[in-house]
């Protein structure tokens, strides 16, 4: 047996780095990647920490990963030795939704490093290879000036946040207020929050104020163009026009609803992993016209279109704060979850 490094879910609170069985063989619309660059993702903590049940003892964990295409099976378009990166869901790109944007609600979509008890579903990338079904339509080729980095970005959290930004500007249009005058609140500066601030920037959004109970991430969505401070006065006190959710928390969503303002918009993108239900009635929403749109975001729908955006805000210099070997994903885990040590984004390096 072919075995390569990666990284095992074993049970909530463990994972464990060593040798597993490395995809070979690609079957027809299939691609091994030689994973160059892999991310540990907020959502990661969610069966790690058990609040997501389900995952399989073995499973190859991560959705974030870019690298250089290995084999193809018949029928791919691509060819070895082409730079990719990964949406973080897989996409046919012929089914309906992949035609219409919505590439996360594909109707053969399974997300990378997620095996039910089962069996059922595929391993991720935080791993030395990765098998890629529906090859062309899940894998981006990179622009020669995107480095690896850069790509594990624009698969998930460059997309979601700009998703979540995008879609709160795009439900503001009707009002007739020039984006330079709106205001929006981020609830949540971790990783997708922080390219939230940097897309709501660079689609216009005039005022853009940091919500984080971290101080440390609140100092980092300033540098990237956000207020820390003066939101409570803003708008003379009527709220914010849209609140970005970010975090996926009960708290997080009923903040959201109490900071926007009547006719707003709450934009929500946050794993909701708990049984606590929402925080507000129908009649709270009808009460204060607030808008609220939700979902899973379509990453490899926006990842071309989001490739200059990557580039011009200088996002990862921003946000990467450890470049560490995939050897010690066990320890970064349990910093990560923990929050300790200023970590704000781990991007691993599967051969080093």
């Amino acid at each position: 047996m072919n075995t390569m490094k990666a990284v095992v879910f074993d049970e909530p609170y463990k994972v464990s780095y060593g040798d597993v069985e490395r995809p070979s063989n690609p079957q027809p619309g299939e691609a091994i990647v030689r994973v160059m660059a892999c991310g540990l993702c907020g959502s990661d903590l969610h069966p790690y920490r058990g609040s997501e049940a389900g995952l399989r003892t073995g499973t190859v964990c991560g959705h974030e990963f870019a690298g250089i295409v290995e084999e193809v099976g018949s029928g791919v378009k691509l060819t070895p030795g082409e730079r990719v990166a990964a949406s973080f869901t897989t996409a046919c790109g012929r089914c309906w939704f992949c035609t219409h944007a919505l590439s996360s609600r594909c109707d053969s979509a399974q997300l990378f490093g997620w095996v039910d008890e089962a069996g059922q579903g595929i391993h991720g990338g935080q791993a030395q290879f990765v098998r890629v079904p529906h090859a062309d339509g899940t894998l981006m080729r990179l622009p020669d000036d995107v480095t690896f980095e850069e790509g594990v970005l624009l698969g998930d959290i460059m997309a979601t946040g700009y998703f979540c930004a995008k879609n709160a500007l795009s439900l503001l249009a009707d009002s007739g207020i020039p984006p330079e005058q709106l205001s929006v609140a981020v609830v949540g500066c971790g990783p997708v929050g922080l390219c939230a601030v940097a897309s709501a920037r660079a689609l216009g959004f005039g005022q853009i104020f940091a919500v984080d109970r971290v101080q440390s991430r609140v100092d980092a969505a300033v540098k990237l163009g956000a207020l820390g401070h003066g939101l409570e006065s803003a708008n003379d006190g009527r709220g914010m026009d849209a609140v970005l959710e970010v975090v996926g928390a009960y708290e997080a969503l009923k903040l959201s609803f109490a900071l926007v303002r009547a006719g707003g918009v709450v934009s929500s993108v946050g794993v909701h992993a708990h049984d606590k239900g929402f925080p507000v009635t129908p009649g709270e929403c009808y009460d204060k016209n607030v808008t609220f749109r939700s979902g899973r975001c379509p990453a490899r729908s926006l990842m071309n279109e989001i490739g200059e955006l990557v580039k011009s805000t200088d996002i990862a210099r921003h946000i990467i704060s450890h470049r560490v070997p995939l050897a010690t994903a066990s320890e970064m885990y349990e910093k990560f979850e923990a929050q300790k040590d200023g970590i704000l984004k781990v991007v691993f390096d599967p051969w080093a």
